[in-house]
């Protein structure tokens, strides 16, 4: 049975970076791995964005799934997200969290946004000035563990793992 897998978790939890090695972990005759943020950001992305974002990349899972492929995205989504979807029958889709412990987020979000540890202010991220960006981060990430683990998705904690160790154990809940 084919599937849709939806790799989530906040910004700076290791999404993007994973993407590489599941490309070489899984065969690109049975999966197709995407970003879902590939087709562009808008500065104003809201729960209405992620919402119409989600349902493109289910049909695209739908039509890939005609094929006898497997479709994998990377990118932020929340359980809710996936309420407004029509019924997609037999398709199964699978989510899984990558989790890290928040002075990791952090961390990793300073070094991405920042040069030698200061922040430009009049750099914005999603509409917000950098420091506000990471704060939402911070806040939604125990918010999501719990999410994911009320619907008992798997997770992976990134904090101490490379992208390679990630996507491994990320192909493993996917090859199961």
């Amino acid at each position: 049975m084919n599937k849709i897998f939806f790799i989530s978790g906040v910004n700076g939890v290791g999404k993007s970076s994973i993407m590489p090695h599941l490309r070489l972990l899984l065969s690109p005759d049975k999966f197709a791995i995407h970003d879902f943020d590939e087709r562009g950001v808008p500065k104003d992305a809201d729960k209405n964005w992620r919402i119409a974002e989600t349902k493109y990349w289910v049909n695209q899972g739908i039509e890939l799934a005609q094929k006898n492929k497997n479709i994998v995205i990377c990118g932020f989504v929340k359980p809710e997200d996936f309420q407004a979807l029509p019924d997609i029958e037999p398709l199964e889709i699978v989510k899984i969290l990558l989790d890290a412990q928040p002075e990791i987020i952090r961390q990793r979000l300073v070094n991405r946004y920042t040069k030698n540890g200061h922040y430009d202010e009049s750099q914005q991220v999603i509409g917000k000035p950098v420091s506000a960006f990471i704060a939402g981060n911070l806040h939604i990430l125990s918010q999501m563990k719990t999410m994911f683990e009320e619907l008992n998705c798997p997770i992976i904690d990134t904090s101490n793992l490379t992208p390679e160790k990630v996507a491994t154990e990320v192909a493993k809940i996917i090859l199961r």
